[in-house]
């Protein structure tokens, strides 16, 4: 369990603690007194983001995307992973399962420059951690535009439907999580000074929420177009089929009225018989293309 301190200024420390067991987290509850269902809420790796109060020690809990992550298929344990913070006025401890880029870059920050307080690093943190959406929505985004340019120049074929789902499950799943992380961040207490720290938070929110909302709204209007276009096509062929039929059916009934073999048919001794019945068919045939071309069918 690495577990790093970080001074932030006189009196205020960040410890961060990465992938502890559970005994090390029991270990922790044991020296800074956290809530026991607080710290398992901490350790369960599929909660929901979270954020609450108990005896003035605040609890955040926050997901941000998993960059590593590469099935087309992804549930919320898979596409994104969990932060949790507990945080005082002078004490902010994170803990996390894995190595955070942003987090490594932020303590260094931290610690080079120091800090005005310890809200300061929370409010930085989740704008961090929702940020960390905004990149794969951008992704997700330029790959609509590519099955677009393919879709509306009719290069259609069935496997772009398939990645078109897989696009909108991805950008529905991350839409999700960016809405209930809402809720916990409009919950948080922080002093007044930090006001523009945490607008900074909102707006950020707001924004890739937008993106994955456009994402979303792009892939439902264009799948429905391959739908459409697919109806189309389909259409198409059946007018086809239809052209052929209604030209060939009044030939196959009269060369099956004169392939019955009765022996009485006036006509099949008639030595004009065979070539009346070839203009029959032939004006039969003129009539029929004349009238498609009268009504615009062809």
């Amino acid at each position: 369990m690495p577990v790093k301190q970080i001074p932030l200024c006189e009196g205020v420390n960040w410890i961060d603690i990465a992938n502890p067991t559970r005994e090390e987290v029991e270990k922790i509850n044991q020296e800074y007194n956290f809530h026991h269902h607080l710290l398992h809420d901490c350790m369960d790796p599929g909660h929901l983001p979270k954020y609450d109060v108990i005896k003035s020690v605040h609890f955040l809990l926050l997901r941000y995307y998993n960059h590593s992550i590469d099935k087309r298929i992804a549930t919320i344990q898979e596409l994104t992973s969990k932060i949790a913070l507990f945080f005082t006025d002078t004490l902010i401890v994170s803990i996390h399962r894995e190595e955070i880029q942003f987090l490594h870059d932020l303590k260094i920050k931290c610690g080079e420059n120091g800090v005005n307080s310890i809200h300061e690093i929370v409010a930085r943190i989740g704008w961090l951690a929702v940020h960390s959406f905004e990149e794969p929505a951008m992704r997700l985004s330029e790959q609509v535009d590519f099955f677009e340019s393919h879709i509306f120049l009719k290069d259609t074929d069935p496997s772009q439907l398939e990645s078109l789902y897989f696009i909108k499950q991805r950008a529905a799943l991350s839409q999700r999580l960016l809405m209930m992380t809402q809720e916990p961040l409009n919950h948080i207490k922080l002093p007044q000074d930090n006001d523009a720290a945490m607008d900074d938070l909102k707006e950020q929110q707001l924004k890739v929420i937008t993106l994955y909302n456009a994402v979303l709204e792009d892939v439902n209007n264009l799948m429905n177009i391959y739908m459409s276009l697919s109806a189309q096509k389909t259409n198409d062929v059946m007018k086809v089929l239809t052209i052929f039929s209604v030209f060939f059916l009044p030939l196959t009934f009269i060369a099956g009225v004169y392939g019955m073999n009765f022996k009485y048919m006036p006509e099949l001794s008639e030595r004009w018989g065979y070539p009346a019945v070839w203009v029959l068919m032939i004006v039969l045939v003129a009539v029929i293309y004349l009238w498609f071309k009268r009504k615009k069918w062809l």
